[in-house]
């Protein structure tokens, strides 16, 4: 019987996937959701073993007949580093996922068998090929209808070391926002999983213990009947049965405040964490990158909407436009002090492969194709384009700082505070028991993170006084105290994240600007 070890890289820069080492063994913040879908298409007479690397080393010498690895672009020079260790050793590696689709010339020389697009339409002959030892060098997979699409293997990985589950209940998104590489690699029309589909996952997931889930969509509320349609299936499985509550996090556009049906069906269906894109004050910068749902609109306004329903937000910035002077890390941080919100997902522009941004600077002779930005574009947080209007070093520079005062502890309270007296109470807490779904084997995991979140407060004084001072607010608030809860926690495992990647700076955090050695020069 075949062994196929299916590996996903611990990428080389990225915050959201990063896992944490701490006492004993290490934990991850999100289970890898691509090495369980494709494990679960495997036939019988193939063994599939299932390795994290952000939870444990690598064994080059581990038993295995054949290696997978799937990489996004964080985690593609790692992808070609681990296949060289097992080539070494006479494996043959087997590369897919989103980058390799995207930039195939990228892995060259770096396999054996090369997949590409999405792995349903092909994975019987992949794996018959498997079984009589005829494996082909490439493999392309299309855009395949999602109800194809199994119940991820989850019982093979070791779920009580990551706190945060997956469902995928589409792929694609129809906006055209001119950096966005998702849109290349599963198209702008958006397929999705049926609601008996979905269901079985989370059942799944809670079955294994998991308490949080992550509904990894691109866009959950582009289509509003299929949204309502679902959000009322999980509002008819959360909490219900027997049931603990559950609490879903997923990513929506900033359109989705002009909906107030859906809003209430999110806060009762327990999809309470959403991240929206508001990327940028600047509105030339929206007009530019075709952010078009972004546009006159107050985005303050509605992410106040938002919030007001039980909901909280994690909100995504940009900077590095053509239409952005050396002013806006200053402007940015303003915008983002006006939002309710705990947590930002704070970035330098990127051209990401086979984008149109990426052929417009390639066109225009702006990007950086010099060493690991030839294929693997923004790496450590460096952006691969020419700036406009400032340089490259002012450009990280600036989102170092940003990040900085953003996530400072001063900021942090003035910021909770605002969501304190916006956030409307959770309905969840109205049905039944109102108890979080935490088993036994929750302990693990939940342990770790709270270890490491005590540890971040032990560290800083001042972060320490936020967290006294928030548990006196979240005390006399018992109708939000759990929403608020969710807003500090999550606030300390970002801060925490964000210091071991060395981009958040205390001193920078009280600078009232970024500290550019010219601010005169943009060179």
């Amino acid at each position: 019987m075949p062994r196929f070890l299916l590996i996903a890289p611990r990428p080389h820069w990225d915050a959201d996937f990063a896992g944490i080492a701490g006492e004993g063994e290490s934990v991850t913040r999100v289970a890898p959701v691509a090495i369980a879908t494709v494990a679960a298409m495997a036939p019988p007479g193939i063994e599939v073993v299932l390795h994290d690397e952000a939870l444990d080393p690598i064994d080059f010498d581990a038993p295995a007949d054949f290696v997978g690895i799937t990489a996004n672009v964080s985690q593609a020079r790692r992808a070609i580093e681990i296949a060289a260790g097992f080539r070494a050793r006479g494996t043959p590696v087997v590369i897919g996922g989103p980058h390799i689709t995207l930039d195939p010339q990228a892995f060259d020389g770096a396999c054996d068998i090369a997949v590409t697009g999405e792995f349903e339409e092909i994975a019987e002959g992949f794996y018959a090929d498997m079984l009589a030892d005829a494996l082909k060098p490439r493999y392309a997979g299309g855009r395949p209808d999602l109800t194809r699409s199994p119940v991820p293997a989850w019982e093979l990985f070791d779920n009580d070391r990551a706190l945060v589950g997956v469902v995928q209940t589409s792929r694609g998104c129809p906006f055209e926002c001119n950096y966005c590489d998702v849109i290349q690699y599963l198209g702008r029309n958006q397929r999705h999983k049926s609601n008996d589909q979905v269901i079985a996952e989370v059942q799944r997931l809670y079955d294994l213990g998991y308490n949080r889930i992550a509904l990894a969509d691109d866009n959950f509320t582009v289509f509003r009947k299929r949204t309502t349609s679902l959000l009322e299936a999980l509002i008819a499985w959360n909490g219900t049965e027997g049931r603990d509550f559950v609490t879903f996090a997923t990513q929506v556009s900033i359109d989705v405040a002009r909906d107030e049906g859906v809003l209430r069906l999110c806060a009762e269906a327990g999809v309470n964490n959403l991240f929206i894109g508001v990327e940028s004050v600047n509105e030339e910068s929206l007009k530019a990158s075709k952010k078009r749902q972004n546009l006159n609109t107050d985005m303050v306004g509605q992410v106040r909407k938002v919030v007001s329903h039980g909901l909280k937000v994690e909100a995504a910035l940009m900077v590095g436009f053509d239409a952005d002077t050396l002013g806006i890390f200053e402007q940015q941080q303003a915008f983002g002090m006006e939002l309710p919100v705990g947590t930002f997902k704070i970035s330098s522009l990127v051209a990401p492969m086979a984008t149109p941004i990426y052929a417009e600077m390639l066109a225009a002779g702006r990007l950086d194709l010099t060493g690991d930005q030839a294929h693997f574009p923004g790496a450590d947080m460096v952006t691969n384009i020419i700036p406009a209007q400032m340089s490259k070093q002012q450009l990280y520079t600036g989102t170092r700082w940003l990040i900085s005062r953003l996530y400072s502890p001063d900021a942090f309270w003035t910021r909770f505070q605002q969501i304190a007296d916006v956030l409307g109470p959770n309905p969840l807490l109205a049905r039944g028991t109102g108890r979080l779904h935490s088993p036994p084997s929750r302990d693990k995991a939940n342990r770790h993170f709270g270890r490491m979140i005590r540890a971040v407060s032990r560290q800083d004084p001042e972060v320490a006084r936020v967290v006294s001072r928030a548990g006196r607010l979240m005390r006399s608030r018992p109708e939000i105290r759990d929403g608020l809860g969710d807003v500090l926690t999550t606030w300390l495992l970002s801060l925490y994240v964000h210091r071991e990647k060395g981009v958040y700076d205390a001193e920078w955090a009280r600078l009232p600007a970024p500290p550019f050695e010219d601010r005169r020069s943009a060179a």
